[in-house]
């Protein structure tokens, strides 16, 4: 993939040089299978990249699914 061209996925140099963009929105949707035992969100709430919103992959998933 060309991150040149990418206006969704950047580099961690290019979101290092621009984090203080006012226009700029970044989603940490870390989540991890149950087995793992760890919890995308309260990890989030300990420490995320500043301006970092939570995307809660849980809350659009389908509950009702047979699969983790």
């Amino acid at each position: 993939m060309n991150l040149e061209n990418s206006k969704t996925i950047v580099s961690t140099n290019w979101l290092a040089e621009h984090l203080g963009d006012p226009d700029l929105r970044i989603l940490d949707a870390s989540w991890y299978l149950p087995a793992m035992r760890r919890d995308g969100f309260e990890e989030y709430q300990v420490e995320h990249i500043p301006k970092a919103l939570f995307f809660d992959l849980e809350e659009i998933s389908d509950q009702n699914s047979a699969f983790p």
